[in-house]
């Protein structure tokens, strides 16, 4: 499901084109891709090694389930595969799960690839299939899938190679997470053996994925090498060894791109358009308006402070400058966000027409300071202070926090900002006490898959994953539960713009902006996604020489 927990102490993120004291530095960014191209030109030759960012940070973990945050998602699902593998269009085909159906409301049935093996060489059994599932619902692992499996009512084996799972209540996007990592089967015998020390560097992990993990040092690099003996000969990796390194400082990330000494990036700081724009080393891919599944939002932290009245968060909402956030904070490269799940969550669906339209009417509403105030006066707000939480490490956040305090003082809230961090702003996704002291904070967001049912649940369903605030509404719970039980698109989408109608009133969340994609791949090397679709899956199968 949508990662929130620790997309926040990320430090390089998204995307800023400001220094921390200045005007916009990068120019307007432009898409030179089309939302149809969905990967670069594949790469039909092998490598002895690939080189690649692995994100801001090392991996916490080798577990598939421990961490849902970039780092992770980029690399392990090479290693461990998920049940059903996403392309990069993600669309859903066979892995694991050589067929997958719904024959009812409530009940995924799913029938095993009889070939499938993990990396010593034993079989993939339904055993092994119902003990990685039911690992996400063990406190003692605390997986950061846990909420995947929010609507679980049991998993079993069902025959040699089928297993079964039983829903609490209908819903027809539950195959969506079986695609991700909180479905990423791994081996019992050795997961029991390993017991806590499982996906610890020392002990590693015994996955199914076309690459091993070689070596990890647990600061600098990760080193994965190719599974010799991968069950799957058609979706085996092109690159002998895959080397990550992590970087967290954007300028450091574009001189060692534009060096060659990595081969390639995604998920790039917009500061970085300037130099790799220009780089003869390789070519930077810019994508266009929802070109992924990120959102950054103002998440209300409590309903009994400054934003407590709804007309206030309205009024905050109508005054922010999102297309002049996306343009100067961003060096867009991003786009203004009037609904949390924007276009990268449906405009390539089949409903995509229904959903622009009424993102359209949203957009439409422009910038209404005069309005907005009226708003906060009606309300009785005027000169309430409001607490607004970002991370400190973090330029960009600093930036839009202040943006946001100079749109609030002008609507005549008494607004106050607080840089945490990045430990102490971690605690606001986990710790109720921590978020207790402000009235809001910001959140750098993201999907796995898009689905706006899916997003919209995680923050506007009393059992949300994402829900911060203790927000509950009858109707947006009853409009999503119509959503998740219907398998027509267009009945979906209905049932979710009419959630999305009350969540634009309400707004516990306020979204701003929706990053586009950033991604860098040398000349020597083709194949890497041009979405999101990289996280969770063995993308770097696709990857070779040209």
């Amino acid at each position: 499901m949508l990662r929130a927990a620790l997309v926040g102490t990320s430090v390089a993120l998204l995307a800023t084109a400001c220094g921390s004291g200045g005007a916009a530095r990068t120019p307007d960014a432009k898409s030179n891709f089309s939302t149809a191209q969905v990967t670069t030109a594949p790469g039909t030759k092998p490598l002895s090694d690939l080189t690649w960012s692995g994100d801001y940070r090392a991996p916490y973990s080798e577990d598939p389930v421990k961490t849902a945050d970039y780092p992770e998602e980029t690399i392990l699902g090479n290693v461990c595969e998920p049940l059903i593998r996403v392309a990069a269009d993600y669309s859903l085909h066979p892995g694991i799960a050589a067929s997958w159906k719904q024959p009812d409301p409530t009940h995924v049935v799913v029938e095993l690839d009889p070939r499938a093996t993990f990396a010593d060489g034993k079989p993939v059994t339904t055993d092994d299939v119902v003990y990685s599932v039911t690992r996400n619902l063990d406190p003692n692992v605390a997986s950061n899938y846990a909420d995947s499996y929010n609507d679980l009512g049991g998993v079993k084996a069902t025959g040699p190679h089928e297993v079964t799972f039983t829903l609490t209540k209908p819903d027809y996007i539950f195959d969506r997470q079986l695609g991700i990592l909180g479905a990423a089967v791994v081996e019992k015998a050795f997961a029991v053996k390993a017991g806590q020390n499982f996906g610890n560097a020392n002990v590693g992990v015994m996955c199914t994925g076309p690459y091993t993990i070689a070596s990890f040092d647990g600061t600098n690099q990760m080193v994965l090498k190719k599974n010799a003996h991968y069950w799957d000969p058609s979706h085996a990796g092109k690159a002998d060894t895959v080397t990550f390194k992590f970087l967290a400082d954007p300028s450091a990330l574009a001189n060692a791109l534009s060096s060659g000494a990595l081969q390639g990036a995604f998920n790039l700081n917009a500061s970085v358009i300037p130099q790799l724009g220009k780089s003869a080393a390789g070519k930077l891919y810019i994508g266009g308006a929802g070109s992924t599944t990120q959102n950054i939002d103002l998440v209300v932290s409590t309903f009994t402070g400054g934003l407590g009245d709804a007309r206030t968060r309205q009024a905050l909402s109508m005054a922010l400058d999102r297309v002049g956030i996306a343009k100067t904070l961003a060096g867009g490269a991003a786009d203004p966000l009037y609904a949390v799940a924007g276009p990268g969550f449906w405009q390539g669906g089949p409903a995509a027409a229904t959903f622009q339209a009424a993102y359209a009417q949203l957009a439409a509403k422009g910038v209404d300071i005069a309005g907005a105030t009226k708003l906060v006066q009606a309300a009785g707000a005027t000169g309430k202070q409001v607490s607004i939480a970002y991370p400190a490490g973090n330029p960009s956040q600093s930036q839009l926090a202040a943006v946001i305090q100079q749109t609030g003082q002008q609507i005549g809230l008494k607004m106050k900002i607080v840089g945490l961090p990045d430990q102490q702003y971690g605690n606001l996704f986990t710790d109720p006490k921590a978020r207790s002291a402000y009235d809001g904070f910001l959140t750098i967001n993201y999907m796995e898959f898009p689905e706006a049912a899916t997003m919209y649940e995680s923050y506007g369903t009393k059992s949300g994953v994402q829900n911060f605030n203790g927000y509950a509404n009858p109707e947006v719970q009853a409009d999503l539960d119509a959503a998740q039980a219907t398998n027509d698109p267009q009945a979906r989408a209905q049932a979710v713009l009419k959630a999305q109608a009350i969540l634009d009133k309400d707004l516990p969340w306020i979204p701003i902006i929706e990053p586009r994609a950033l991604l860098f791949q040398s000349k020597d090397v083709t194949g890497a996604p041009l979405t999101f679709s990289y996280m969770d899956n063995a993308w770097v199968t696709a990857v070779g020489a040209p």
